[in-house]
């Protein structure tokens, strides 16, 4: 059994490490910050059906969009090692294709919705085969050959529709934004999860996975074996240009309009940071297409967790920026190289050392993470948050080299060697349990300064109030 579960870490698990913890840290963040965060409960919506209703589902649903678009993008970083930016205004295009063929058929029916998804379809898959084509024949970079897109393309949907914001008067269309009837689950949700089953099937049942890592590892070694990279790329884009025309139908679905300048504005950076969160480098080559959809959540609950801590809007971008250059940076063949080097000489280092170094990382955890607890009486989170990351780091490299020197002499344990793997599980412990003492104190300081201030606006309000009804008593004597 034990062996099992090391074979689905290595094998299956292992590039999915980054964006499990990730949602698991902001699980753990946003249930001790409010418990009720993810309380899930049945109500009726404006229709009267029963659906499910909540924090959590109302994230899922409003990442639907970017985990579509995230499936795509994974396959064109994976095959041409590049980033496709023009994916939002791609879906306005598509959107604004969807929308004019909805208005031109008149009455609005199961029939003319599956036509005008169809053009939307094609539509989009063609510009992405432009892009691909960019790309794949004329060698240029994917960040290049995209920016054409990226800058024109929401004036062409904006001429698709003759500068108009067309509204969609349909319950079909509203179904598809939203939920089917007799259905609690948000449809967006179940188009991610039928997505999902499309593109495992066709992994399955065909080479594209293979072929596509190939050609992103080495274009040429794959080349000589018989695959053809500029198909492959090529390729990619046009099946990112099919997602990007079913989130595109699903946004217009969701508003019940089609506006070409908001329509999924700015969601590319989000688009990145999900495939670069999910494991995958953005430098091509191997992939995970779970580890995307999952680091397309992980984005929504983060985006909505600064939200909820009072972070301004303008600063979102900016700490979504912060994560993508540490991925990017961490993920890069330099600092890949210099930690495979790291790695040999601890593994060239003698026992005796090597017990030395796990006494030592294994107080130093255990120091941190006390000191985690004493700054969790600060009402900020970050300085907690910073000895909380420290500390788990130090105790990992405590409990790294304990393994190290348990390979090197399995049957003899040395005393030093179990205090210091029994002080990184202390430090571990500790660190946790002054960052969520940090939430906690951070969160009640902070209903407390938003009860004020409500307060202060009642106050302010009600002598306005009591102004005008004294200046008014004044006038009429």
């Amino acid at each position: 059994m034990k062996d099992k579960v090391k074979n689905i870490f290595k094998g299956g698990l292992g590039q999915l490490t980054i964006p499990i913890i990730a949602i698991l840290l902001l699980v753990i963040f946003n249930l001790f910050r409010d418990p009720s965060f993810f309380r899930i409960t049945v109500e009726l919506n404006n229709d009267g059906n029963k659906v499910l209703a909540g924090n959590l589902i109302s994230i899922i649903n409003a990442a639907s969009e970017l985990a579509i678009l995230a499936m795509g993008m994974t396959l064109v970083t994976a095959a041409s090692g590049g980033q496709d930016i023009s994916v939002g205004a791609m879906a306005a295009i598509a959107g604004s294709a969807f929308v004019k063929i909805l208005k031109y058929g008149g009455n609005i029916n199961g029939l003319i919705v599956i036509v005008a998804f169809l053009v939307a379809l094609v539509v989009a898959m063609i510009f992405g085969a432009f892009n691909g084509t960019l790309v794949s024949v004329f060698k240029i970079q994917p960040m290049i050959a995209t920016l054409i897109l990226f800058t024109c393309g929401r004036s062409i949907a904006y001429w698709i529709n003759g500068g108009a914001t067309p509204t969609v008067d349909s319950g079909i269309v509203k179904a598809i934004g939203g939920f089917i009837p007799g259905c609690p689950i948000p449809t967006p949700v179940i188009i991610v999860i039928a997505m999902a089953i499309i593109f495992k099937l066709v992994f399955h049942f065909t080479s594209l996975e293979l072929f596509t890592q190939s050609v992103g590892i080495n274009g040429s070694a794959a080349r000589l074996n018989g695959i053809n990279s500029t198909w492959i790329k090529l390729l990619s884009f046009i099946i990112l240009g099919a997602c990007v025309a079913v989130a595109g139908c699903v946004g217009v679905s969701r508003l019940g309009l089609i506006n070409h300048e908001t329509l999924l504005i700015d969601v590319e950076m989000d688009t990145i940071l999900a495939v670069a969160i999910g494991g995958n480098s953005l430098g091509g080559g191997k992939f995970k297409m779970a580890g995307s959809i999952i680091g397309a959540y992980v984005i929504h609950i983060l985006t909505v967790t600064l939200y909820a801590m009072k972070v301004p809007s303008t600063d979102v971008k900016a700490y979504k920026a912060i994560v993508i250059i540490i991925l990017v940076v961490i993920g890069s063949p330099v600092v890949k190289s210099a930690f495979v080097k790291f790695r040999r000489k601890l593994d060239a280092l003698p026992l005796r050392r090597k017990r030395i170094l796990t006494l030592i990382f294994g107080i130093a955890s255990l120091v941190i993470g006390l000191g985690s607890m004493g700054l969790s009486r600060l009402p900020i989170v970050y300085p907690s948050l910073f000895m909380t990351v420290l500390g788990i780091g130090l105790a990992v490299f405590a409990l790294s080299m304990e393994k190290r020197v348990k390979k090197e002499q399995p049957d003899e344990a040395s005393a030093m060697t179990k205090i210091g793997k029994i002080l990184g599980i202390a430090g571990i412990a500790t660190s946790f349990i002054g960052l969520v003492a940090a939430i906690i104190i951070t969160s009640t300081v902070w209903k407390k300064d938003a009860d004020s201030k409500s307060d202060s606006q009642n106050t302010v309000e009600s002598g306005y109030t009591e102004m005008i009804d004294e200046r008014s008593s004044t006038d009429y004597e």
